[in-house]
């Protein structure tokens, strides 16, 4: 009776072990920061109020961009002209252990990256997507980023799909 007891005792704890690992694996760190997308495209429509150039690449994805300040006469940006720019997109990185990256779609909200470098002193991380695509995220905590290692998958959500700055 007492080998039976302890034979149960043994299995629920190996599956409580197993539990306490998959909810490991679920409070992985997010990492925010954000991703520098390269624009272009051609100028859709133009909204001076607002400040803000929507601009429609060749597959059709319209990116909206906050145009600073800086930029005069933007009530004479002919619609249709050529525009080759990057922004900084709002992502979170988070960990997800053995995944094989995915290709970056420009438009796609998530997608999985593997590192490929991390500065420590910067917190930029260096991604590539299955493509071998480089991207380049700028971490809002370098601490964050140092927690990171070369080789590890990382899922890459989007935030704030519309947004940029110029």
């Amino acid at each position: 009776m007492k080998i039976k007891t302890l034979g149960m005792a043994a299995i629920a704890s190996v599956i409580a072990l197993g539990g306490v690992t998959a909810k490991a694996d679920r409070a992985a760190p997010r990492i925010e920061g954000e991703m520098v997308v390269q624009i272009i495209g051609e100028v859709k429509s133009v909204d001076t109020a607002s400040r803000r150039v929507t601009v429609v690449n060749a597959q059709g994805v319209e990116t909206r961009l906050n145009v600073s300040p800086q930029m005069h006469d933007l009530d004479k940006l002919p619609l249709g002209t050529r525009i080759k720019s990057s922004a900084l997109q709002p992502v979170a990185l988070t960990p997800v252990g053995h995944v094989k990256p995915q290709a970056f779609v420009p438009g796609d909200k998530r997608f999985v990256a593997q590192v490929t470098s991390i500065d420590p002193a910067t917190g930029v991380v260096m991604l590539a997507d299955a493509d071998r695509l480089p991207i380049e995220v700028r971490t809002r905590d370098a601490r964050q980023a140092a927690t990171l290692a070369n080789g590890t998958a990382v899922r890459v959500d989007v935030l704030n799909a519309s947004s940029g700055k110029h």
